[in-house]
């Protein structure tokens, strides 16, 4: 799975100049960032192919996506060939700057802040059939 490594690591540092915390799950041909176990922001990889950084996704409710369409470098997700309304895919032309992509990241925790915590799935646990012999 390809995706620009400087765009990971400019994310990273994004959420550690907030003072948050995520974990980091491959999805979506990309990596996504979790805060609270919600999908908030990830970066695809189909522009590595091109020599680009492909786009950040920005998970942000369907209220806030519709306000940010004013930007042009931003348009709702359509990648599952169906559109979700509460998910942007953003240009790279979009976040090339640090200040445009703590915006967007801002966007997404915004949101995400108002989300419950999932709670965290446990594994379950095998039950051994064991045949008594007599």
């Amino acid at each position: 799975m390809a995706f620009d490594e400087d765009m990971v690591a400019r994310i990273r540092m994004g959420f550690l100049a907030l003072e948050r915390e995520w974990e980091e799950r491959k999805m979506f041909g990309g990596l996504c960032f979790m805060v609270n176990g919600h999908m908030t922001v990830g970066i695809s990889g189909e522009g590595q192919a091109k020599g680009g950084v492909g786009e950040l996704m920005v998970r942000c409710g369907e209220v806030r996506a519709a306000a940010a369409l004013d930007n042009p470098e931003a348009r709702l997700c359509d990648f599952t060939g169906r559109i979700m309304k509460s998910i942007l895919l953003v240009e790279p032309a979009g976040f090339e700057t640090d200040d445009q992509l703590a915006h967007w990241l801002a966007l997404a925790l915004d949101f995400i802040d108002t989300e419950p915590p999932k709670k965290k799935k446990h594994a379950k646990k095998r039950r051994s059939a064991v045949i008594e012999t007599k």
